[in-house]
């Protein structure tokens, strides 16, 4: 594969916006020079022969001609892609929705001979680029999209388009409608090389900028200026030239692959970084009704808000009384203020679409196959979560949850579940208090949040990210904090790399990443080399994996690098795990940690030899579990006593998936190599501040791997209370 160089350059100022052109980092099939043998065998008609054969798609045709996937002299048009072997969907706009959509933009025809001015004529070409890359989804060695993958959910397809951007997907009246309102009027067109679906309306996703698109929301007028207020809307703008340096370093290695040292397997080549955001939104109303806030007079001339000195007033006021103080009143862009901490807790690196909020694929009870285009539609039991950090100094942690029974997202929802031995770790409750004290009173802590993820006929999907309303106001107080800190924090470790999101990789490609790519991996030596790679996805699987949301970090070599981890809700001693399979792959390192700065590092124990088997371990403490609950717990505490446990029974065996016997989980799956969790330390940590965990390999040897899955830190609270800790 050859990825099409970005061309990150401004539209003129009729579109006011940097408009990113680049072919999906996922794709597998599309190339810059199509050899004779990848075109499509005519059993039936390839995707270019019934474009071109349908006059109302003549328009589409052209432009398909006209687009290249690269920059080369030699670089394919986009119809020659179209004619060779895959699996692609097409969601093709017919002539009328690309006249309207061209005389909207200030255009009469696709001719841009005819067009005078230089900076509109490039425009002009840049338009055909967005047209033609933002209606096209390589499905890779998947089937492509038919109509009935996309009906019963509403949020966004789980595939980027060759824009490398999510597309926006609902059901209204019985028809699946693209992005706001593009109506699929012809479906299932299945020809030789996937799908094609005629719409009525061009499918251009937003050229603006994130923080743009917020203020532009008809019914966040608050929030919107809030954001320019305080300073964050200048973290949200495009990150251009980041973008572009990072492309230019590494575009001769586009298309290439990289051989895993340890298993000699081909992982593609990361050679693009896109930068994005994503954001949690109150609505006006939302602010009016929790807090009282007073709702906004928009000027649509001035585009101000007129009654803006009393809002931040009120809000400046409500957020001191809900954080517990103000240490720079007045100063909306001092971090140490309280409005610009509230505003913070909103924000997060990462553009992430709504399936990429949590990961579905073994936990408990659920059949990936079943759902494997879409897999957050259904067929889950249990709840699914995931934490995030936050921007802000210090950064905060931020929980979401979706739940079964309506598949809605919740974000900091903490819940009682069936835990013991033999039940189903089915919610049964959610806490909302402890000590007689409500935590998510109305508009007062941030507790059990609802995303929304549309916000009505406001197009919510950035050039650079997602932004969600939410349906009550959020914080970050000590309640908030309080109720986070008295559960276990399961982590895993790619929800910790916001590139994977921006990128759109979570759970849907084996990637070589250079070094530097990752803001929380610092100080890899040369010798590290960084893998992501997912069982299903990952061209060395061979099933039976046991990962944590069926993923991890491999890195091999005789590697040394150090991870920034996240934060912890509230100060006080928690036991620090890391989740790990063990193989002959694997290698033996040293772990370090550090506090405030990365190299302010103190050896915690001893090496730790992922090439050991459970056997290995003195005493043989591991025991696949009985029928006795009380021996069960007994064995625990002797593995316990080696520094180690098993992995939790809340997630299978890849191979297995969501099965629910005892030998498909990951606490009793494969004795001999099981998956376990390291107790790595037992310490005190600060909420305010940033610790770091150097892995340094204690062998020679440049072939063998460690493997860095998911974190735990668990409160002392959990481990020393009288009711033994949950095996899920």
């Amino acid at each position: 594969m050859n990825t099409r160089k970005l061309n990150m350059r401004h539209w003129a100022a009729l579109f006011a916006a940097a408009l990113l052109i680049a072919s999906p980092v996922g794709m597998t099939s599309c190339k810059e020079d199509i050899s004779e043998d990848a075109y499509a065998v005519k059993q039936k008609d390839s995707m270019m022969d019934y474009i071109t054969k349908n006059p109302e798609l003549s328009m589409i045709k052209r432009i398909f001609d006209e687009v290249k996937l690269g920059n080369s002299a030699d670089a394919s048009a986009l119809s020659s892609v179209l004619s060779a072997r895959g699996n692609y969907t097409v969601f093709a706009p017919d002539n009328h929705a690309i006249t309207a959509y061209l005389n909207a933009k200030g255009f009469n025809s696709l001719e841009v001979d005819s067009v005078a001015d230089p900076e509109r004529k490039e425009a002009l070409v840049e338009l055909k680029n967005h047209i033609a890359l933002s209606c096209v989804i390589d499905n890779g060695t998947t089937t492509a999209y038919e109509l009935a993958d996309l009906t019963g959910f509403s949020g966004t397809i789980p595939t980027t388009n060759l824009s490398n951007r999510f597309l926006d997907i609902k059901e209204v009246d019985g028809e699946i409608v693209i992005n706001v309102d593009s109506r699929i009027t012809t479906p299932n067109v299945e020809v030789s090389n996937g799908m094609c679906h005629v719409v009525d309306k061009v499918i251009a996703p937003s050229i603006q900028n994130l923080a743009t698109l917020i203020k532009a929301a008809d019914n966040m007028r608050t929030m919107g200026t809030l954001l320019e207020v305080t300073g964050w809307a200048d973290s949200l703008q495009l990150k251009t030239k980041e973008e572009m340096d990072f492309q230019n370093k590494y575009i001769e290695y586009a298309g290439t692959s990289h051989l895993n040292a340890s298993n000699n397997k081909p992982y593609e080549y990361q050679a693009t970084r896109k930068i994005a955001y994503t954001a949690f939104v109150e609505t006006d109303e939302v602010l009016f009704n929790d807090w009282g806030i007073p709702m906004p007079e928009y000027d649509s001339i001035t585009e101000k808000v007129n009654n803006w000195e009393p809002i931040i007033q009120a809000l400046e006021a409500k957020c001191a009384q809900v954080l517990g103080g103000n240490d720079a009143p007045g100063d909306y862009k001092n971090p140490k203020n309280a409005v610009n901490i509230f505003m913070a807790y909103h924000l997060l690196d990462g553009g992430m679409a709504p399936s990429q909020f949590v990961q579905h694929f073994n936990e408990y009870g659920y059949d990936f196959g079943a759902d494997s285009k879409n897999p957050q539609q259904a067929k889950y039991t249990v709840n699914v979560w995931d934490y995030f950090v936050t921007k802000g100094n210090p950064r905060g942690l931020l929980k979401i949850t979706q739940i079964p029974t309506t598949h809605e997202y919740f974000i900091n929802r903490v819940s009682e579940h069936k835990n013991d031995f033999g039940e189903d770790y089915s919610e049964v409750g959610v806490l909302y208090g402890y000590d007689g004290k409500q935590l998510n009173a109305v508009g007062q802590q941030g507790l059990n949040i609802k995303i929304n993820t549309k916000n009505g006929e406001n197009e919510n999907n950035a050039l650079n990210g997602f932004y969600y309303p939410i349906d009550h106001v959020l914080v970050y107080n000590e309640a908030t904090r309080d109720a986070l800190a008295k559960e276990r924090i399961r982590i895993d470790v790619a929800s910790l790399m916001p590139e994977l999101y921006s990128n759109g990789l979570r759970g849907t490609a084996a990637r070589y990443f250079p070094n530097g790519y990752f803001k929380n991996v610092l100080y890899e030596t040369n010798l590290s080399e960084l893998c992501y790679t997912k069982d299903g996805y990952d061209p060395a699987s061979g099933g039976a994996w046991k990962d944590y949301q069926g993923d991890e970090f491999l890195i091999c070599g005789r590697y040394d690098f150090v991870f920034r981890l996240p934060p912890v809700p509230t100060s006080g001693t928690y036991e620090l795990r890391m989740g790990a399979s063990f193989n002959n792959l694997r290698g033996m390192f040293q772990v370090y940690i550090a506090e405030e700065h990365p190299l302010n590092q103190i050896a915690i124990g001893l090496p730790i030899d992922q090439r050991e088997s459970v056997s290995m371990f003195p005493g043989n403490p591991w025991v696949k579990d009985g029928d006795d609950a009380t021996t069960n717990r007994e064995n625990d505490r002797n593995l316990r006593n080696q520094g180690y446990m098993k992995a939790p029974n809340y997630f299978a065996s890849t191979s297995a998936h969501g099965a629910t016997g005892l030998d498909d989980l990951a606490r009793n799956a494969t004795p001999g190599n099981p998956a376990v969790r390291r107790i790595l330390t037992t310490r005190y940590f600060d909420k305010n501040k940033v610790y770091y965990l150097r892995f340094k390999s204690a062998l020679q040897a440049t072939n063998k791997q460690f493997m860095l899955d998911y974190f735990e830190f668990v409160p002392k609270s959990v481990i020393d209370a009288a009711v033994p800790e949950d095996i899920w």
